[in-house]
């Protein structure tokens, strides 16, 4: 059985770099605004990595 942590990550995983956007945007709280902008930013570095790490190998 799958901890809390272990969902997260897979939501994390799934979700797009449009879907975390939707999600900035439609914040209601201050909280939740930085909460999103981080994943956001998370989302799109580990994007960058795979990009770059594809384009050296």
């Amino acid at each position: 059985m799958p901890n809390k942590y272990t969902e997260l990550y897979e939501r994390f995983s799934k979700a797009t770099t449009r879907d975390l956007e939707k999600s900035l945007l439609l914040a209601k709280t201050r909280e939740e605004k930085i909460f999103y902008r981080k994943l956001l930013n998370l989302k799109l570095q580990l994007e960058q990595e795979k990009v770059i790490g594809e384009k050296l190998l």
